[in-house]
Order: C-alpha cells, then structure tokens, then sequence
C-alpha cells in the first residue's frame, strides 16, 4: 500500500528542532545550509551556529542576509569537514543528504561521527518523493531514485556508531514569491538547470501553478518530510 503522507501532522522544520534537538546554547553544524534561512533561525533560538555548503552562489546569498547575531558560514563539504574531532554538540542536514556525491554518504556520516562530541546528536530531514513540492521539482530534477538511496544510507547510521532515537513524517511548505523567483532559486542551486527552464519554461510554469496555493500573498508548496534523529555513542 503506497504510503500516504496527507495523514501526517503540518509542522515546521524549527518547531520539530525546538521539540527534539534543545538547540540553545548548542554549537551546531547546518550541513548544505543553502540560502541560511535554517542557520538563521536556530541562531534565533540561542544556538551557536555554522551553515556549510559547497556552493559559491548559495553562500553569497546566504551572507548577504541580514545577520541575526553570531551565524558563520563557510564553504565545506559533508565528507570534508573543517572542524576538530568531538568538536560539535548537533549536526543537522535539511533537505541536503541526498544532494551529497553518492558514493560520499557513507563518509559524510563517517564524518559526522567524527566531529561529534559523544552523545552529540545526528539530524536528518530529507524531502519524501511525493507530494506538490515533488511534483514540480521533478521537472527539473527527478530525484525518486536518489532520494530513495539516501535513506536507505541513512539506516546504516547506526552501524557508524550511532544510536537511533526516533523516525518522524511531518508536512512543511515551502513558499516562493512568485513564478521568477522560484526560477531564480533553483538556477542559484545548480546553474545548469537555467538550460532546462528555457526549453520546457512554460510546462514548468503551468505546473508552478497547478500545484501551489497561495496564501497570503505567497505561493506555497505542500512538502512532505522524514526526520531521522540519532545519538553519537
């Protein structure tokens, strides 16, 4: 029976950090922080925070906000991280796993180990392939199987040594202001996708349209999540 997330629980990626990770006065590694926004926001609830990401373009962007307090962001990848051993008390990645090389998951969480102080916590919250969000990226970037793959690395954490606490589904949204900056977006993650938005430009707008709502004044995309947390032995 196909699984069905419509069953699960509208939350956000904070509220689900403030209930099971108690981030404040925590250091913490964003690992593929993006844009900052979720760097940002764990900086707001007190937590010393470092966003990591590969990509030039995203990082510019992600400096140029305006700083909440103490949030640093540098170039870095999962399978590379420049801190000391037991150095950080949470890792997390956000919508960010399945984006690393696949033949570095296993080094990534090799390295997540590494970095962790002992009983420091390991969080992952990686899309599920379905939903509205899905449907439109999909366009773009079909990632069914890769997705599939990352998860399927994420069991093995406990092998690394590692604990599993909990598996948790919940529904976010993401929100764009309009059709431009959507593009401009996912153009910023990966500059060859400006490739696929000329030649198929107007079936991604009408499936922009098809599967958003707009609520006040945005237009949002419904986005199913699994969390994954666990602990460093």
């Amino acid at each position: 029976m196909a699984f069905n997330w419509r069953k699960s629980p509208k939350r956000t990626h904070i509220e689900v950090i403030e209930e099971i990770l108690d981030p404040k006065g925590a250091k913490i590694l964003d690992v593929g922080c993006g844009l900052g926004q979720i760097t940002r926001a764990l900086t707001k609830l007190g937590a010393d925070v470092i966003g990591i990401d590969p990509n030039q373009n995203q990082l510019k962007r992600a400096r140029a906000a305006e700083a909440v307090r103490n949030e640093i962001y540098l170039e870095g990848t999962a399978q590379d991280l420049p801190f000391d051993n037991q150095s950080v008390d949470i890792i997390l990645f956000f919508n960010s796993f399945h984006h690393i090389p696949r033949y570095a998951f296993a080094a990534a969480i090799e390295e997540s180990h590494r970095v962790l102080r002992p009983k420091g916590k390991l969080y992952f919250a990686e899309p599920i392939a379905d939903g509205p969000q899905f449907e439109l990226g999909r366009l773009i970037n079909d990632e069914t199987e890769i997705r599939a793959h990352a998860y399927k690395n994420i069991l093995t954490v406990p092998e690394k040594g590692f604990k599993a606490i909990m598996e948790l589904i919940y529904v976010t949204e993401s929100r764009h202001e309009n059709y431009e900056s959507y593009k401009t977006n996912s153009i910023s993650i990966d500059p060859a996708r400006a490739a696929i938005f000329t030649k198929n430009n107007l079936e991604i707008r009408k499936k922009f349209e098809k599967f958003s709502k707009n609520k006040g004044g945005f237009y949002t995309f419904k986005n199913p999540i699994r969390g994954n947390l666990f602990t460093r032995l």
